[in-house]
C-alpha cells in the first residue's frame, strides 16, 4: 500500500493507540507526538514500537500544521495521509481514498465522516466571496442556498480534513501544510491552496471514518473559546488568501455575524462575534 499515514497527538494516548490499530497495516505510520508530557510519551514511544510505528517527537506543541509537516518530512512513499488522533478508520476507506487520488485531476480526497454515534458529520463550506459575505450580512443567505457559507461536501469549496489524502508530490508543490495558523483553519487553507494549483477536491462517502469532533481541542478550551478561535482563523484566512476581496467580503460577512449576535445574544455568538472582530484586526 503505498501510502504514508501521520497521525498527530497530543496529551492523548488512548485515542492515539485506537486510531493506530484501526489503521491498515500495509500503510507507512507515523505518530507525531506534539508535546506531550512525560508518561504519554512513554507510553506512546513503548506502543509505537511494539506496533513497528514510527514515532517522532516534536519536543514542544509546534501546532496542527507544524506537527503535520514534521511527521510528512519522514514519510517515504507517494501518497500521504493526514489525521487526527481521535478518528476510527472503517474498513476500505483508506483504499478508497487513493483510488480517488488516481485521477490527476484530484488534489486531495476527504472521506465520509461520522460521529461515534454514527451521524452524518462530514463539514464543507464555501470560500468567503463579496457575494456570500453580502448575503450572510443581509440575510439573503437564509433565502438563497447557493450564497450561504455551508455547502453540501460534494458542492464545496472547501472540507473539514480529521483525516485528507493527497499525492506527496501535491503536498510538495504547495508547500506542505499552511502554518500561518497555530490551529484551525488549515483545512480551508489547504483546499484553498490545491485549488490553486488547478486540482479539485474529492468527497468520498463511502470512504468512512469516525470523528470524535474537537476531542484535543475540548481538553484545552471551552465551547466558547473553540467557536472564538474558529471564527477568527476563518476570516483571517480568507483576508489573507483573497486579497482586497477577502477584505471586502470578510467585512461584510463580519456585520452579519454582529448583528446576529445583537439580536440573539447568547455566550457562543458573543465568542463567535469576537472572534470575527479578532480576524479582521489580526495579520
Amino acid at each position: 500500500m503505498d501510502v504514508s499515514i501521520v497521525v498527530l497527538a497530543w496529551e492523548d494516548y488512548d485515542r492515539t493507540r485506537a486510531c493506530v490499530l484501526s489503521l491498515p497495516r500495509e500503510a507507512e505510520i507515523i505518530v507525531v507526538d506534539n508535546g506531550s508530557s512525560d508518561d504519554i510519551r512513554q507510553a506512546l514511544d513503548e506502543f509505537c514500537a511494539q506496533q513497528g510505528v514510527r514515532y517522532v517527537q516534536s519536543g514542544s506543541n509546534l501546532g496542527y500544521a507544524r506537527g503535520m509537516n514534521l511527521g510528512v518530512r519522514h514519510t517515504t512513499r507517494a501518497n500521504v495521509i493526514l489525521s487526527n488522533n481521535d478518528i476510527l478508520v472503517h474498513e476500505g476507506a483508506v483504499e478508497r481514498l487513493l483510488r480517488a487520488l488516481d485521477d490527476p485531476a484530484v488534489g486531495a480526497a476527504f472521506p465520509g465522516v461520522v460521529t461515534p454515534s454514527g451521524v452524518a458529520q462530514t463539514e464543507g463550506g464555501r470560500f468567503l466571496s463579496v457575494p456570500v459575505g453580502l448575503a450572510h450580512a443581509t440575510g439573503l443567505s437564509m433565502v438563497l442556498p447557493n450564497l450561504r457559507i455551508i455547502a453540501e461536501p460534494a458542492k464545496a469549496d472547501w472540507l473539514t480534513g480529521p483525516f485528507v489524502a493527497l499525492r506527496r508530490s501535491t503536498l510538495d508543490a504547495i508547500g506542505g501544510v499552511d502554518e500561518t495558523s497555530f490551529f484551525y483553519g488549515e483545512d480551508m487553507r489547504l483546499c484553498w491552496a490545491v485549488q490553486q494549483r488547478g486540482l479539485r477536491l474529492a468527497y468520498v462517502p463511502d470512504a468512512v471514518i469516525m470523528h470524535e469532533d474537537d476531542a484535543t481541542a475540548r481538553r484545552r478550551w471551552t465551547e466558547e473559546e473553540i467557536s472564538q478561535r474558529r471564527t477568527r482563523e476563518f476570516i483571517r484566512a480568507t483576508r489573507q488568501l483573497a486579497g482586497r476581496r477577502g477584505q471586502i467580503a470578510s467585512t461584510a460577512f463580519v456585520v452579519g455575524v454582529l448583528l446576529r449576535a445583537a439580536v440573539g445574544p447568547n455566550p457562543v455568538r458573543r465568542a463567535i462575534a469576537r472572534g470575527a472582530i479578532e480576524g479582521l484586526r489580526t495579520r
